[in-house]
Formats: structure tokens, C-alpha cells, sequence
């Protein structure tokens, strides 16, 4: 068959989809809503190795819709969750669902299934969030606005509730994170265990976990003001704040840890093989390069001794700049026990993201390995560093090219060819 990923490609471009949705999104079609503008968001394609069963291949994506309501032209915005399909497949999916009784559209002309927010097929509480009124963690102040800040349908939905300021209480901002399982009652408990041990001034603000409400697996923290440390001019004011950046991470990495899972370097090893092989399928003119990187990996795999603990998610949107100077850290949803490096390799990989010179950004992690070294008396092996930098540029490759970014195959080719390069650092 063909590849599965160019009958998807139209459904990628939001412009188009912008067109294509107004033409048959079925509120559009009664008249009562006009699509004015489309984004994409976490698209995630599940591919098949085998042959004979790519025909199963499907995608799934989000849609964050601009419109307005007719005949009132107030502008309105909408989110959809729509998972795409090969052939006739989509009428299997949509029947599925309807018989779990979800909440869910059919557009059978793109082979598309799909949700309207608040609707999810994993999370039907989310409806209740965003209603103040039936959240009695919230009080009695009802909120000004609640804010979609990261939607990852199926899996969790960040919101944001601003307060406006009263006589009784000042503005405020108060985050609910929701959960498709239990998982944050997990985070609830080690956030509070390590603001516990949060004493020094080098360390992370982390935002305060006010609350877990299992009803509907939401774990709810103070927000908390300040600037992105991603929005500052990346030349001059990231780099001003690499060292209280790795002063702070190396505090972090000295806390007591509680119960959490081990990431051992071999299951990282036997994870980027898998992105290999995957990889190598589906761009078969960079297999060569991929191969030796492969070969690279498994021939200089590290000892860990200890393992402690780690962030697990560690990079430059995690990270805020409060008023007085101070990092404040967030997103605990991957604590685990494992090479502190791994944590500073995801940060330096992450650069590599940005649309900055290649030197530049090579400066940026000589500094940030140089001082993260000085602060543990220099016990930091650089090789171990740079094997971890390998797998995370490897890593970015792979998430280019399942989420099918703009010029994926040129991207990922990119990242492959940095994580190849005979890095100062491995010596």
C-alpha cells in the first residue's frame, strides 16, 4: 500500500484544515458556527513495521479552532480531538465508540473520528472542570476565566483559573491538572515531600500543591507569577542564568527521593534502539547514519553506580523566573531514580529545538555541563554526559518524526547528524 503517512500529510496542514473542517464539521454545516482559523496541536502518528499491517496506521491530533457563532459573529474558540484513519476503518472506530456511549462525530469522508471539548473518551469528568461552580476545591470566589493551557486528549488537561482581586482576597491564579488515571495522587504526595526538604536558597520554587480531589483525578497547585525563562533573549539572558539554573538542579538532585521507579541506563539503551529501528524504516536514506549512532551508544554504555533522583522532564519551558530572580520548576509527572545527567542531557538536547545558531546553542551546553561539573567538585564524567546528550538528540528525532513536525524528515536528519558529532565534551 501507500505510505500511510502521505494520506495523512493534508490532514497536517492547518490551513487547509481550516477549509476542510468549515466544509464539514457538522455545526458548520447547520449554519450555526464558521471556522475563521485552525492549529495544531500534539499530533501523534502510530506506525507499523510490518507490511502487511501499516493499513492499521492511524493519527491523532488536536484541533484548536478560531470561529465565531452565527448569526451573532461573536468570536469563539473550540477545541477537537480527532483521530484519523485508512480506509473504511474510521466506521469501525466511530461504532465502537458510540457503543461505549461517547460523546463522539463522525466525519467519514476523511476517515476522522472525533471528540468536542470538554468531551474526552478517557477523561469524561473534564466537563465538571470547567464549571466553577461544581469545583469545591476552588471556594466560593467564583474564577474570572479558566484558561486550556495544555490539552493531551486521553492522557491529561492543565487549566488555568484566574481570580480577579476582592476586598477579602488578592488576584491569584490556581492551576488544575487532570489525569486520565490516578497518577496524581502520586504527584500530589511527592511534590508535598519534596517542598518539604526545599530549604536552601539555591534551590527550585516549586509551586504549591494545594490539593488532590479523586473524584475527578485532579491535582490542583498554586500558580505562580513570573517570566518564562524560554522567553528571554536566549544569547544574553538564558545564559546569565545558567548558574543559578545548575545550582538549583544540583539541589535538586541531592534530595532524599521518595518511592519512585528506576530508569536504568539499559532500558534507556534498549528505548533508543527501538526509535532505531522505527526510524530506519521509515527514512531509509539517513539508516546508515542511525546505525552508527546505534553502534555508538551500545559501545560506550556507562556504569551508574547510584542512581538518584531526577526530574525525568527536564527543559527551558519547565522553567520560570519569578520576580526576585529566583527559578521556580515545574511538571512532576516523571520523577523517577536515575543518572542526575540524564536531567541536564534532556535540558542541552532541548536547545536544539530552538531556531538559534548551532553554535551558539554548543556554547550554552559547554557552560551548562562546565558549571554543573564545578558544583560537584568536578566528579562528572564527560562522557557519560555526552552518551546521554546522544540519546536525547536521538530522542528529538523521534518525537519529530511521530509527531510529524514541519520538514520532518529534514529534522530529524538534523538531529541524528548533531548527535554523530565528535563532541568536545566526550574528549
Amino acid at each position: 500500500m501507500n505510505n500511510p503517512l502521505d494520506q495523512f500529510a493534508p490532514l497536517l496542514d492547518a490551513e487547509r484544515m481550516a477549509a476542510t473542517l468549515q466544509r464539514h464539521l457538522p455545526e458548520c454545516l447547520a449554519g450555526d458556527w464558521q471556522v475563521t482559523g485552525c492549529e495544531i496541536q500534539h499530533p501523534r502518528y502510530k506506525t507499523y513495521r510490518l507490511a502487511e499491517n501499516r493499513e492499521r496506521s492511524f493519527l491523532s491530533l488536536v484541533y484548536h479552532l478560531q470561529g465565531r457563532q452565527l448569526p451573532s459573529s461573536i468570536a469563539d474558540q473550540r477545541i477537537l480531538y480527532a483521530r484519523a484513519y485508512l480506509g473504511r476503518r474510521s466506521h469501525q472506530a466511530f461504532a465502537e465508540a458510540q457503543t461505549s456511549g461517547e460523546k463522539v462525530i463522525h466525519l467519514a469522508e476523511l476517515g476522522m473520528v472525533g471528540w468536542r471539548f470538554p468531551d474526552d473518551p478517557a477523561m469524561p469528568w473534564l466537563a465538571q472542570l470547567m464549571d466553577s461552580r461544581r469545583i469545591p476545591e476552588l471556594g466560593k470566589q467564583p474564577p474570572s476565566a479558566i484558561e486550556i493551557v495544555n490539552y493531551r486528549p486521553e492522557i491529561r488537561c492543565t487549566a488555568r483559573y484566574r481570580f480577579v482581586a476582592s476586598e477579602a482576597e488578592p488576584a491569584r491564579v490556581v492551576y488544575g491538572k487532570t489525569y486520565a488515571d490516578e497518577r496524581g495522587q502520586t504527584i500530589y504526595d511527592n511534590l508535598r515531600a519534596l517542598q518539604g526538604q526545599s530549604q536552601s536558597a539555591a534551590a527550585f520554587v516549586m509551586p504549591e500543591a494545594l490539593a488532590y480531589a479523586a473524584d475527578h483525578r485532579t491535582l490542583w497547585l498554586e500558580g505562580l507569577q513570573g517570566q518564562a525563562l524560554a522567553e528571554l533573549d536566549f544569547a544574553a539572558g538564558v545564559a546569565e542564568k545558567i548558574p543559578a539554573l545548575v545550582n538549583a538542579v544540583a539541589a535538586f538532585h541531592q534530595f532524599a527521593p521518595p518511592s519512585l521507579t528506576v530508569v536504568t541506563l539499559q532500558q534507556q539503551l534498549q528505548e533508543w534502539r527501538k526509535k532505531v529501528d522505527k526510524l530506519s524504516h521509515a527514512y531509509p536514506s539517513i539508516q546508515p547514519a542511525l546505525t552508527s549512532l546505534l553502534t555508538e551508544l551500545q559501545q560506550n554504555l556507562p556504569e551508574l553506580e547510584m542512581p538518584g533522583l531526577i526530574h525525568g522532564d527536564f527543559h527551558i519551558d519547565q522553567l520560570l523566573v519569578l520576580p526576585d530572580g529566583h527559578l521556580a520548576l515545574f511538571d512532576y509527572d516523571e520523577l523517577a531514580l536515575g543518572d542526575p545527567l540524564q536531567d541536564l542531557a534532556n535540558f542541552a538536547a532541548d536547545l536544539y529545538n530552538y531556531p538559534y545558531a548551532v553554535a551558539a546553542i554548543d556554547q550554552l551546553v559547554m557552560q551548562l555541563f562546565t558549571a554543573y561539573s564545578a558544583a560537584n567538585q568536578g566528579h562528572i564524567d564527560p562522557q557519560r554526559f555526552a552518551w546521554h546528550l546522544r540519546g536525547q538528540l536521538l530522542t528529538r528525532a523521534y518525537r519529530t518524526f511521530i509527531q510529524q513536525k514541519s520538514a520532518a524528515p529534514q529534522r530529524v536528519a538534523e538531529f541524528i547528524a548533531l548527535a554523530l558529532r565528535p563532541w568536545p565534551l566526550a574528549g
